[in-house]
């Protein structure tokens, strides 16, 4: 392949992940950090409405007995299908965002019990199982 060609297509994959770069989840937990986390979020004193104001809806599980956990996640790094796209797949995969997750766990009385603020990078191991 010529030299020009090369650098053709340097600029098109670049251009190509420039474009497929993206944030995922609920932005408001992009910034929060566990002191912010702690002034927010009382256990014994925090409700669902209070939650739900300040980091909007998250995914819910429901319990029989009444309990909830809520989800939040957020992810910055490049959209889901690049990953597939020959030559692109190559730069995604050395690509480990920074994932913040919390999860909050409400009694059937809707007030806050616990909850759990992490932040993590999830390698993607060819040889592992999905």
């Amino acid at each position: 392949m010529s030299a020009p060609r090369v650098a053709a297509l340097v600029v098109v994959l670049a251009a190509v992940c420039a474009g497929g770069c993206s944030s995922v989840g609920n932005g408001r937990i992009a910034q929060l950090d566990d002191a912010h986390a702690q002034a927010l979020l009382v256990p014994g004193r925090t409700t669902r409405d209070d939650a739900r104001q300040a980091l909007g809806d998250g995914a819910v599980i429901r319990f029989q007995s009444g309990m909830e956990t809520w989800r939040y996640q957020y992810r910055e790094g490049i959209a889901k299908g690049w990953d597939d796209v020959p030559y692109v797949n190559l730069v995604v995969a050395r690509i480990d965002p920074l994932t913040r997750e919390l999860v909050l766990l409400f009694d059937a009385s809707g007030v806050l019990r616990r909850w759990s603020l992490q932040a993590y990078r999830a390698r993607h191991d060819a040889a592992a199982p999905p």
